[in-house]
C-alpha cells in the first residue's frame, strides 16, 4: 500500500491520514474535501502530500495512481460521493469508507451497481465529539474495534487490503453483515447519543435553572456526547432510522417498568432490578 486517497477529511480521514503517516511517512496520501481550509491544515502538518480539487479528479484514476481510496464522510453524503466515483468500481482500486450505518449503504451499491466487487465497507468504532481535522489523533484506532462488511463477491486483494490497512493501524478487524451491524450499532452507539441529547433537552425544556447549576459530575459525563457534531448525529440517526426506532421502543419499555415500581413504591423488585441491572453491567462493561 503506497498510494492512499481520502474523501472527507474531517476527525476521521484526518486521524487515519495522521495515523498512516506515521506508521509510514513515504506514504502518499491525497485527499478531498469541500472545505479547502481542512486541506490547507492538513497539508500545513504534514499528514497529507497534495490537495485533489474534484470528486471527478479520482474518478479518472488508475490502479496505477492509488492503491485505496477510503471515503470518510456522513452516511447520506456517501451515497452521493459513491455515485461520483462509480466509474472505479469492479477496478483493481480498493474502496473502502468509515460511514456508522452500513444498510442504506449496502443496499445503494447492490440496487445500482450489483455491489461492485472492490468496494469493502468499514467502520472503525473510534471517535470524539470533537471535530474537525485539526483534532485529528493518530492513536484513535489502537486497541479498538473495525466493524467490516462485504458486499457480494468481494475480491480477496480488497479484503486483505482493507482487513491490513486498519489492523496496520492497531485495530481488531471483525466481519459481519449489514443488517446486524446496523442493529448492534443501534444499541451500542446510536441510543446512547439519542439518550444523552433528550436528556439535555428535558433539562433544557425545565423552568429549573438551577440544575446546570449545582449538576456533579455524573450528570456533565453522562452528557458530553450530546457535544457531538449535531449534522453527523443528524445523518446517522435517519440512516439507520429503523434500528434505531426500535431501540427507542425497547428503552421506553425499560423506562416504562423503572417508572411503574417507583410509583407502586415497590421497593423490592425495583432492587432486585437495579441489582441485576448492575451484576449485567460488572459482568460485560
Amino acid at each position: 500500500m503506497n498510494s492512499i486517497v481520502i474523501i472527507g477529511l474531517g476527525l476521521m480521514g484526518g486521524s487515519v491520514a495522521k495515523a498512516l503517516k506515521n506508521k509510514n511517512p513515504d506514504i502518499s496520501i491525497s485527499a478531498f474535501d469541500h472545505n479547502n481550509s481542512a486541506l490547507d491544515l492538513a497539508l500545513d502538518v504534514g499528514i497529507i502530500d497534495q490537495k485533489i480539487s474534484t470528486l471527478e479528479e479520482i474518478n479518472q484514476l488508475t490502479s496505477d495512481d492509488v492503491d485505496i481510496i477510503i471515503i470518510a464522510v456522513p452516511v447520506i453524503e456517501s451515497l452521493k460521493v459513491f455515485d461520483a466515483i462509480n466509474g472505479l468500481f469492479n477496478s483493481e482500486i480498493t474502496i473502502t469508507d468509515t460511514a456508522s450505518a452500513k444498510l442504506l449503504i449496502s443496499n445503494h451499491l447492490e440496487e445500482n451497481y450489483s455491489s461492485p466487487t472492490n468496494i469493502i465497507l468499514s467502520h472503525p468504532m473510534a471517535g470524539s465529539h470533537n471535530t474537525g481535522v485539526g483534532y485529528a489523533d493518530e492513536a484513535m484506532f489502537s486497541n479498538k474495534k473495525v466493524l467490516i462488511t462485504e458486499l457480494l463477491n468481494p475480491k480477496d486483494h480488497c479484503m486483505k487490503m482493507v482487513t491490513n490497512l486498519w489492523e496496520g493501524l492497531g485495530a481488531a478487524v471483525f466481519t459481519i453483515d449489514p443488517v446486524r451491524h446496523d442493529e448492534i450499532m443501534s444499541y451500542a452507539s446510536h441510543l446512547p447519543h439519542v439518550i444523552s441529547y433528550a436528556v439535555l433537552n428535558s433539562i433544557m425544556k425545565n423552568s429549573n435553572k438551577d440544575i446546570t447549576t449545582f449538576s456533579a459530575g455524573g450528570l456533565k459525563d453522562f452528557v458530553r456526547i450530546a457535544g457531538s457534531d449535531p449534522k453527523m448525529w443528524t445523518d446517522i440517526f435517519l440512516s439507520n432510522k429503523e434500528s434505531i426506532l426500535k431501540a427507542i421502543d425497547a428503552y421506553k419499555d425499560s423506562l416504562d417498568e423503572i417508572k411503574v415500581l417507583v410509583e407502586s413504591e415497590n421497593e423490592k423488585e425495583l432492587q432486585d432490578l437495579l441489582g441485576s441491572i448492575k451484576e449485567y453491567k460488572n459482568s460485560k462493561f
